[in-house]
Protein backbone atom coordinates (compact mmCIF):
# COMPACT_ATOMS: atom_id res chain seq x y z
CA UNK A 1 0.00 0.00 0.00
CA UNK A 2 3.16 2.24 0.87
CA UNK A 3 4.69 1.72 -2.45
CA UNK A 4 1.31 2.83 -4.02
CA UNK A 5 0.68 6.10 -2.26
CA UNK A 6 4.78 6.89 -3.37
CA UNK A 7 3.75 5.85 -7.12
CA UNK A 8 0.73 7.73 -7.16
CA UNK A 9 2.15 10.90 -5.70
CA UNK A 10 5.10 10.56 -7.73
CA UNK A 11 3.22 10.24 -10.81
CA UNK A 12 0.70 13.41 -9.93
CA UNK A 13 4.23 15.63 -9.02
CA UNK A 14 5.72 14.48 -12.20
CA UNK A 15 2.52 15.36 -14.05
CA UNK A 16 2.25 18.86 -12.39
CA UNK A 17 5.65 20.01 -13.09
CA UNK A 18 5.65 18.77 -16.74
CA UNK A 19 2.95 20.65 -17.95
CA UNK A 20 4.33 23.96 -18.54
CA UNK A 21 6.87 24.98 -21.20
CA UNK A 22 7.75 28.42 -22.81
CA UNK A 23 5.19 27.43 -26.22
CA UNK A 24 2.41 27.47 -23.55
CA UNK A 25 1.73 31.24 -23.38
CA UNK A 26 1.90 33.71 -26.31
CA UNK A 27 2.92 36.81 -25.45
CA UNK A 28 5.62 38.14 -27.62
CA UNK A 29 3.39 39.70 -30.41
CA UNK A 30 2.91 36.96 -32.52
CA UNK A 31 -1.04 37.54 -32.59
CA UNK A 32 -2.26 38.55 -35.43
CA UNK A 33 -1.07 42.18 -35.67
CA UNK A 34 -3.13 45.50 -35.41
CA UNK A 35 -2.96 48.42 -37.90
CA UNK A 36 -0.98 51.74 -36.52
CA UNK A 37 -2.85 54.82 -37.46
CA UNK A 38 -1.18 58.11 -36.81
CA UNK A 39 -2.36 61.61 -37.10
CA UNK A 40 -1.11 64.92 -39.46
CA UNK A 41 -2.16 68.13 -40.17
CA UNK A 42 -3.17 68.59 -43.80
CA UNK A 43 -1.65 71.59 -44.60
CA UNK A 44 1.95 71.24 -42.95
CA UNK A 45 2.12 67.41 -43.02
CA UNK A 46 3.32 67.64 -39.66
CA UNK A 47 2.01 65.20 -36.65
CA UNK A 48 -0.96 66.34 -34.83
CA UNK A 49 -2.27 64.89 -31.87
CA UNK A 50 -6.08 64.90 -31.30
CA UNK A 51 -7.85 66.19 -28.25
CA UNK A 52 -10.77 63.34 -28.66
CA UNK A 53 -10.83 60.39 -31.42
CA UNK A 54 -13.61 57.72 -31.76
CA UNK A 55 -13.17 54.90 -34.24
CA UNK A 56 -16.13 52.81 -35.10
CA UNK A 57 -15.13 49.12 -37.37
CA UNK A 58 -17.83 47.18 -39.23
CA UNK A 59 -16.44 43.29 -38.86
CA UNK A 60 -19.57 42.16 -40.73
CA UNK A 61 -22.13 42.77 -38.32
CA UNK A 62 -22.64 46.88 -38.40
CA UNK A 63 -20.05 49.04 -36.76
CA UNK A 64 -18.42 48.36 -33.49
CA UNK A 65 -16.95 51.42 -31.04
CA UNK A 66 -13.38 50.51 -31.19
CA UNK A 67 -11.79 53.67 -29.88
CA UNK A 68 -13.38 56.51 -27.62
CA UNK A 69 -10.51 58.67 -26.46
CA UNK A 70 -11.55 61.37 -24.85
CA UNK A 71 -7.77 62.38 -24.00
CA UNK A 72 -4.78 63.64 -26.26
CA UNK A 73 -3.70 60.85 -28.44
CA UNK A 74 -1.23 60.95 -31.07
CA UNK A 75 -1.55 57.58 -32.54
CA UNK A 76 -4.42 54.42 -32.46
CA UNK A 77 -3.65 50.18 -33.16
CA UNK A 78 -6.95 48.99 -34.86
CA UNK A 79 -7.56 45.58 -34.93
CA UNK A 80 -8.66 44.41 -38.73
CA UNK A 81 -11.10 41.75 -39.75
CA UNK A 82 -10.04 38.02 -39.71
CA UNK A 83 -12.57 36.86 -41.76
CA UNK A 84 -12.13 36.02 -45.68
CA UNK A 85 -13.17 39.40 -46.67
CA UNK A 86 -10.80 41.30 -48.87
CA UNK A 87 -11.47 45.07 -46.41
CA UNK A 88 -12.40 46.39 -43.17
CA UNK A 89 -14.29 49.30 -43.35
CA UNK A 90 -13.36 52.57 -40.27
CA UNK A 91 -15.53 54.60 -39.40
CA UNK A 92 -13.70 58.20 -38.01
CA UNK A 93 -14.68 61.08 -35.84
CA UNK A 94 -13.80 63.82 -33.38
CA UNK A 95 -16.73 63.70 -31.38
CA UNK A 96 -18.94 60.43 -30.15
CA UNK A 97 -22.13 61.86 -31.89
CA UNK A 98 -20.32 62.79 -35.39
CA UNK A 99 -18.52 59.68 -36.59
CA UNK A 100 -18.45 60.60 -40.14
CA UNK A 101 -15.83 59.96 -42.03
CA UNK A 102 -15.85 56.31 -43.76
CA UNK A 103 -12.33 54.92 -44.62
CA UNK A 104 -11.79 51.65 -46.53
CA UNK A 105 -9.13 49.86 -46.17
CA UNK A 106 -8.13 47.06 -48.57
CA UNK A 107 -6.03 43.88 -48.52
CA UNK A 108 -5.01 40.45 -49.07
CA UNK A 109 -4.48 38.06 -46.72
CA UNK A 110 -1.91 35.23 -45.56
CA UNK A 111 -1.84 32.85 -42.85
CA UNK A 112 1.23 31.91 -40.75
CA UNK A 113 1.51 29.30 -38.27
CA UNK A 114 3.22 30.86 -34.97
CA UNK A 115 3.07 28.20 -32.33
CA UNK A 116 1.02 25.23 -30.73
CA UNK A 117 -0.12 28.06 -28.13
CA UNK A 118 -0.63 31.23 -30.38
CA UNK A 119 -2.30 29.21 -33.40
CA UNK A 120 -2.13 31.01 -37.23
CA UNK A 121 -2.27 34.84 -37.36
CA UNK A 122 -3.01 36.70 -40.53
CA UNK A 123 -0.93 38.58 -42.29
CA UNK A 124 -2.51 41.50 -44.17
CA UNK A 125 -0.31 42.21 -47.80
CA UNK A 126 -1.19 44.67 -50.40
CA UNK A 127 -3.05 47.47 -48.01
CA UNK A 128 -4.64 50.27 -49.95
CA UNK A 129 -7.13 52.47 -48.49
CA UNK A 130 -9.85 54.80 -49.63
CA UNK A 131 -11.67 57.89 -47.98
CA UNK A 132 -15.00 57.08 -48.75
CA UNK A 133 -16.19 59.72 -46.76
CA UNK A 134 -14.21 63.00 -45.89
CA UNK A 135 -15.00 65.29 -43.12
CA UNK A 136 -13.13 65.15 -40.33
CA UNK A 137 -10.29 62.91 -42.31
CA UNK A 138 -9.33 65.33 -45.34
CA UNK A 139 -7.12 62.71 -46.46
CA UNK A 140 -4.98 59.34 -46.27
CA UNK A 141 -1.01 59.34 -46.39
CA UNK A 142 -0.20 55.52 -46.86
CA UNK A 143 3.13 54.40 -45.11
CA UNK A 144 3.37 50.89 -45.41
CA UNK A 145 1.90 48.01 -47.73
CA UNK A 146 2.20 45.35 -45.44
CA UNK A 147 0.80 44.85 -42.27
CA UNK A 148 3.38 42.22 -40.26
CA UNK A 149 3.58 43.43 -37.01
CA UNK A 150 2.72 46.72 -34.60
CA UNK A 151 5.84 48.52 -34.41
CA UNK A 152 5.83 50.85 -37.72
CA UNK A 153 3.06 53.02 -38.63
CA UNK A 154 0.90 51.83 -41.70
CA UNK A 155 -0.96 55.12 -42.16
CA UNK A 156 -1.57 58.68 -41.37
CA UNK A 157 -4.98 60.37 -41.28
CA UNK A 158 -5.06 63.74 -42.46
CA UNK A 159 -6.91 66.26 -40.46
Amino acid sequence: MKFLKIFLVSLFLFSLFSCGSDDDICIGGEATPRMKLKFKTKATGKLKTLDSLFINVDYGNGPVPVVAARSKTDSVLIPLRVDDQPYTKIFVGVSKSAVTSEVKINYTTKTAYVSPACGIKKIYENVSSELEVPDPVLGIEQNQIQITDESKTHFYLLF
